[in-house]
């Protein structure tokens, strides 16, 4: 089943929805529909619930003011994107789920100054939203549910407060120094310009993950006011800050790094005849312990495909000793230059989720490089 589905585009950045988005929007429109939350203090009111008005007409503007929020929120993971990308960066893509937004991209700038500005700029955003959101608010307001006439002037005003409010909120929350947040890469920002950028990761790692361990008990101590949300925040920094430290010291293991230093070369790269049967290419596997390779008629040939151990398993283990490799490879062939990064090698790979690449020179196969060669060379760098 699909879980992302792409809606659009804004400036060439495509845009999508998980299916898990679905419940938290649902959830806001019910919450603002139904309850009438009242900040004294700023004099805001969250929610229809005290309006006289029709329980449809609640849900409705619920809905309204659910997606204006999820639409800054999306400009949110714009600000970062943009931001991101007059450094250089690509961005893949940016995704609203259950927890938010994510942007996407291939690397963030390792350079504390580019990565404290990229990091800095969705909160800087949600923060400007927020204010001249309650600005207008201040202005116009406040909200006078008892005053004739005023139901589409309070509807107007309540929705403009929940902007303010939650965009503040926002803001204030990502710039919390809990990696890989907003507020944590900021951190590791400031750390990287007194260490090197994998202590800096470790530290921002180890402080993210302590407010994540926090988070979830003070989650665990308010379950009956919401504190399910916490436990849930704070499973996702915690997983997110250890997924994030792997990502770095990967990517920084493998700078420098070139396909053709890491990559198995022709000859010594192992092929089969598209005519082989899966139970020959079986016997071929078991003796030279690979799970992969590309198809040929001969070295010197065009590659035809590549088949693999997954393309075996798809076939009935009694029609292996008929059916032939060219039956059952992918004809689809992912290359690499001899010359490009291993990082991008790497990304490459899971961009497309596979386990090997066919390095190309000249329209002509001059090697193959597996993930398996790629976390060799971290293994080794990581401990030079």
């Amino acid at each position: 089943m699909k879980w992302s589905y792409r809606i659009g585009s804004i400036g060439g950045i495509p845009i999508k929805l998980h299916l898990s988005f679905l419940i938290i929007l649902l959830i806001f429109i019910w919450i603002f529909a139904v309850n009438d939350f009242r900040i004294k203090t700023l004099g805001i009111i969250i929610g229809f619930g005290g309006m006289n008005i029709s329980t449809w007409l609640k849900y409705l503007l619920g809905a309204i003011a659910s997606v204006l929020f999820f639409a800054t929120l999306l400009f949110h993971e714009l600000s970062h994107s943009f931001v991101a990308r007059r450094y250089g960066t690509k961005i893949r893509s940016i995704t609203l789920f259950v927890l938010g937004g994510v942007a996407q991209m291939e690397e963030i700038p390792k350079e504390p100054r580019k990565e404290a500005k990229v990091s800095a700029a969705g909160p800087a955003f949600s923060m400007s939203i927020g204010i001249i959101a309650y600005a207008i608010y201040y202005i116009f307001g406040p909200v006078s549910l008892t005053a004739p006439g005023a139901t589409f002037r309070d509807a107007a005003l309540i929705v403009v407060g929940i902007i303010a409010f939650y965009n503040v909120l926002l803001g204030l929350f990502n710039l919390i120094p809990a990696f890989p947040m907003d507020g944590g890469r900021i951190l590791r920002a400031w750390f990287a310009t007194r260490m090197s950028y994998i202590d800096a990761t470790k530290k921002a790692v180890a402080v993210g993950e302590s407010f994540a361990f926090a988070m979830g008990i003070f989650g665990l101590l308010t379950l009956n006011v919401g504190g399910l949300w916490l436990i849930f925040i704070a499973i996702f920094i915690y997983f997110g800050a250890s997924a994030e430290e792997k990502a770095t010291i990967i990517s920084v293991s493998l700078e420098g790094v070139k396909a053709r230093d890491v990559m198995t070369a022709v000859p010594n790269v192992v092929y089969v005849p598209p005519d082989m049967t899966l139970n020959q290419l079986v016997d071929v596997m078991f003796r030279t312990k690979h799970i992969g390779y590309p198809v040929q008629e001969e070295q010197s040939s065009p590659v035809l495909g590549v088949i693999t151990f997954g393309d075996v398993r798809q076939i009935p283990a009694s029609k292996r000793d008929t059916t032939r490799v060219e039956e059952v490879m992918k004809r689809e062939i992912i290359t690499i230059g001899p010359d490009a990064d291993a990082s991008d090698a790497l990304k490459l790979m899971s961009i497309k989720n596979i386990g090997r690449l066919i390095v190309m020179a000249d329209g002509q196969m001059v090697g193959i490089i597996s993930r398996t060669d790629l976390m060799r060379a971290v293994q080794f760098r990581g401990k030079e």
